[in-house]
Order: structure tokens, then sequence, then C-alpha cells
């Protein structure tokens, strides 16, 4: 077989070539410690250095999430136990304040401070996180969670029961909030401490009877219904709830959307819930009948501090109410700070829950990059090898392309 002069040439430089490829391969590999320089280098390879890349971000996304549900947890935590301080502070001064050698003066001075534990209270319970939400609002970030209305003198609740759940790990959400709802407002109900608010534009309900009643039915009741609303129009008297449905009483046994009390001399007593109501049978008008939510802390400092204000003690019957109205409140203040122990609790644990997922996630992690370097870290002593095997090879090809070019018949003839 004949091999021209061109084919000689062409070898050569292909191989040269190669060679060079190789080595530059090779020298990159060393600069960048990778051993998959691109997919095509080795594609199975390459998929699952995608995969364990992807599980790795994933994992650094829980560690982030983590970060964030510690941070609001710890705040939380924070603010309730200040919370809490002060719960304990408006009991010592409403026993402080139950003493009957008090003076009226005495009595207004710890109202004043009661006065300072509401405000306090009030910027706690609308405690704002790092990113401007309400701490305390649910779902309802910025809503501000409590606010006062001054037509009732209470503090209302405006967010809801929703808490926000972050992913931690790949089978595990936690809470990283609580609703003010949940940790202010679901306080055990203390029986007879129920206000009820009339508004009327003609007397209709002459009396009602919460403290003798079911307070803890008739509170519960409303707070699903209410306000309820009554009309008396021709002497036909009418009862609906918040939705506009029909109410009827429990005893006795009166659909209030049919009772005519034209016909019906005398005025009834409708027993709601536990509650006994005296309808006045002689005047057309309407009225609502809603009461206070007592339970959250809000609502019992001001009561609290309402009652210190405006007790004079000049009669037997008014100590004995203020008497009464204490004891209520101390009982709820128990009920606050049972809640509050619970509220940090259950914190408490989930902060827990999260310390032991950030060490699974550390450990996965660790794994994870393990195998990601099997298959993407370059082993440095075979490389290196390589490289000076490449090298050689290319300078032997270097030198003997140089020979073989020199090589002519022409040298040969004389």
């Amino acid at each position: 077989m004949r091999i021209s002069t061109q084919q000689v040439f062409i070898s050569n430089v292909d191989n040269i070539t190669k060679t060079n490829a190789d080595l530059f391969k090779t020298q990159q590999q060393l600069s960048t410690g990778k051993n998959v320089l691109q997919p095509s280098d080795d594609p199975l390879a390459s998929a699952q250095i995608q995969k364990f890349k992807k599980e790795i971000a994933r994992t650094e996304q829980f560690a982030g999430n983590i970060e964030v549900a510690q941070r609001r947890l710890s705040l939380e935590e924070e603010t309730i136990e200040q919370v809490n301080n002060l719960s304990i502070r408006l009991r010592e001064l409403a026993i402080q304040g139950k003493n009957g050698t008090l003076t009226s003066t005495d009595r207004v001075a710890i109202a004043s401070e009661v006065g300072e534990i509401v405000k306090s209270l009030d910027s706690l319970m609308n405690t704002k996180d790092v990113q401007g939400e309400f701490l305390f609002s649910g779902n309802k970030g910025f809503t501000k969670p409590y606010t006062y209305d001054a037509t009732t003198g209470r503090y209302t609740f405006n967010g809801d029961d929703g808490q926000r759940f972050l992913q931690v790990g790949p089978e595990t959400k936690v809470a990283a909030t609580d609703s003010g709802f949940e940790v202010f407002e679901k306080i055990p109900v203390v029986a007879g401490y129920v206000t009820e608010n009339i508004t009327q534009s003609v007397p209709i309900i002459d009396d009602i009877d919460i403290i003798g009643g079911d307070a803890e039915a008739f509170g519960a009741y409303m707070d699903a219904n209410g306000p309820l609303s009554f009309d008396v129009t021709g002497g036909l008297l009418t009862v609906t709830d918040k939705d506009g449905n029909f109410v009827t009483a429990d005893e006795p046994a009166v659909s209030l959307n049919a009772y005519d009390l034209s016909t019906n001399p005398n005025a009834p007593t409708l027993t709601i819930a536990g509650v006994e109501l005296d309808v006045n049978a002689g005047n057309d008008g309407t009225a609502t009948l809603d009461v206070f939510d007592q339970h959250n802390i809000l609502n019992t400092a001001v009561d609290l501090r309402d009652a210190l204000q405006n007790y004079s003690g000049n009669s037997g019957e008014e100590r004995e109410q203020f008497n009464l109205q204490m004891d209520w409140i101390l009982d709820n203040l128990a009920g606050i700070e049972e809640k509050n122990v619970a509220a940090r609790a259950g914190i408490g644990g989930r902060q827990n829950a999260l310390e032991q997922q950030d060490l699974v996630n550390e450990d996965y992690k660790l794994f994870t990059q393990e195998a990601l370097s099997s298959f993407e870290d370059l082993d440095y002593n075979e490389a290196i090898s390589r490289f000076q095997l490449q090298q050689t090879a290319l300078q032997a090809a270097y030198s003997s392309f140089a020979s073989v070019q020199e090589l002519s018949l022409f040298n040969y003839i004389n």
C-alpha cells in the first residue's frame, strides 16, 4: 500500500490536534477542579450532578425557612412573655385595688397604672415582624389585629384564626406564627363576666338578666350568632341573628317571628341561650343586642381600670358588685395566664422541632454533597498523571512529525 506525503502530513496533524485537545481538556479540569466540564463529557454523570445540585438548593431553602421561622417564633415568644408579665402585674393591682381600706384617690392612682399597662398591651399585641407584617393577625398580615372602638369602649380583634406554615423539610411543615385569636381570645369564659350592649330606638328590651342566666352558654351563642336584631312593628315582634335568620327562644317555646304582642298583653320573657330578656309590648321600634368580649387581656385591663375609677364605695350594694367584678377579673386573668403558658409551651415545642429538622437537613445536605463530589469533582492524582502522559505524547508527536516532514526522495538523489 502506498502512503503519499499528503497522507502523512494529514495523519500527523490530526494526531497532534487530538492530543492538543485532550491536553487542553485535562488542563481545564485541573484549573476548575471539575471532572465533568459539559454534559457531553458524561451524560449520565451530568444528569446526576444536576439532580444533586437541585437537592442541595432545596435543602438550603429549607434552612432559610427554618431561620425565618425561628426568628418569628423567638419574637412571638418574647412578646407573649412580656404580655404575661403585664397580666401578672394586673393581677397584683386587682388584688391591691380590692382592699377595702383604700381611698378613692388610691384607686384612681392604681387605675392610672392600669391605663399605662393597657397602652403597653396595645403595643405588644400589635407587634410587627421585621417584614412589617403584624405578628398576631393570622393570615391577614397587614391588618392591625387589635383596634379600639370608642363607641363600645372595647378592643376588637380584626385578624383571623389562620396560621402561616413554612416548609422546613421534604415532608415537614411548621407553623411560624400564631393568631391572636388562638393566643389571646380563646380564654375560658368566667361565669357571670359577660357584659351586654343594647342599642335601641325606643325601650323594647326592658331588662336582661345575664348574671342570673347561663353566661357561658350565652357568650358562646352570641359569639356565633350575634348581634341579635329586634323589631316591633304593629305589635309584631321579630328577632333575627347576624345572618338575617329568625331566632327562636329556648323557653318558653316562642316563635319570635310570629309572636304577636298586640294579642298577648303580658310582655314575654324570652330565654335565649339561658339568658332572660323582658320585651316591652307597648312600643314599636328596633333594638340590637350584642355582648362585649371580655376574654382578651386588653378588655380585661380596661374593665379593671374603669372599675377602679368608677368605684365610690358609698353603698353596700356597690361594694358587693365591685368585689364581684374584681373576682371575675381575677378569674379571667388566671385563665389568661394559663393560656399564655400553653402558648409558650407550643412555641417551645416548635422551636425544638426546628432545631432537630435543621440537624437532619445538614446531615442530608452533607450526604448529597458527598454524592455530588463523587460525580463532579476531579481526582487530582489521576488527572496530573494523565496530564504528564498527554504532555509527553504531544512532545513525541511534535518531534516525530518534525523528523518525518524532512524525509524526501530528493535528499538521496545526487
